[in-house]
């Protein structure tokens, strides 16, 4: 991701569907609903009906809730859930080393920095202070417009670091416990090189809007009742009919019709 991993960095750029089915497994409380079994590769699961009724729609809803959230709500090691690990291939099982080799990814004119040693907990390693990541500005400027390139070639020296790719394996220690995730000294440095809250202290102070799910009407006409609501005559209120409430305390009902809404207290209130 190279500069993107700046938090002064507002753009990025590059294969964006793969970053965002790469959170959408990750943060469960972004996600949406989708009712079909795993398939592979998992970005396909993303291509079916899905639903989303209870997530928040506005950019900053969506960053206020990633405040909210706890570390413990961030699944890690999300490919270990035996429902997802049983659709990957045996060859992608047979030598875990490659998953978390820091590499550089190659596609013809394209090159990325494979920053493996920046999520270390995704593999089930300790998190480490990672080094400086790698900036290839002048690389991106090059595309497939130069023609007749001998793409091999011309990145034989990034090819060969792929070739060589387990000399380039992060160091691993393994999580002996929750607490110990990560080393002492990379949360200083976590809080001093990234972003600790995505908004401000005042911003974080509101309340989250959601969407909720569509319900069907409380009160349904019936079939047969040609009238509609809106021809209906309505009975207008008059002094006699009116209730007479008392300046005391209102009741309170003992259960709130919908679940969602809980009861309000309603106490007297001096003239």
């Amino acid at each position: 991701m190279c500069w993107a991993t700046r938090p002064n960095k507002a753009k990025i750029r590059g294969c964006l569907s793969l970053l965002q089915s790469w959170a959408r497994f990750r943060f469960p409380f972004l996600r949406p609903r989708v009712d079909h079994p795993y398939t592979f590769p998992f970005i396909t699961r993303w291509n079916h009906p899905t639903s989303y009724a209870g997530l928040p729609s506005c950019l900053k809803d969506i960053r206020l809730l990633l405040d909210q959230k706890l570390e413990a709500e961030f699944k890690w090691t999300q490919y270990e859930d035996p429902a997802i690990r049983i659709v990957i291939p045996d060859e992608y099982l047979q030598n875990p080393n490659t998953w978390h080799v820091k590499v550089v990814l190659v596609n013809y004119a394209s090159v990325e920095i494979l920053q493996t040693d920046r999520v270390l907990r995704q593999f089930g390693f300790r998190q480490l202070i990672p080094m400086a990541p790698e900036v290839l500005d002048d690389h991106h400027k090059i595309d497939l417009r130069q023609l007749h390139t001998d793409w091999p070639r011309f990145w034989s020296h990034y090819i060969q670091k792929w070739k060589d790719q387990y000399d380039y394996i992060p160091t691993q220690e393994p999580i002996i416990v929750p607490e110990l995730v990560c080393v002492p000294e990379y949360m200083p440095w976590f809080r001093i090189h990234a972003k600790s809250y995505l908004l401000s202290t005042e911003e974080r102070q509101r309340q989250l809007r959601i969407q909720r799910e569509r319900r069907g009407p409380l009160n349904p006409r019936r079939r047969d009742d040609d009238t509609s609501p809106s021809t209906r005559p309505r009975q207008s209120p008059n002094p006699s009919s009116a209730a007479i409430q008392s300046p005391g305390p209102a009741r309170v009902p003992t259960q709130s019709p919908d679940p969602a809404v809980q009861p309000t207290i309603l106490t007297a209130q001096p003239f």
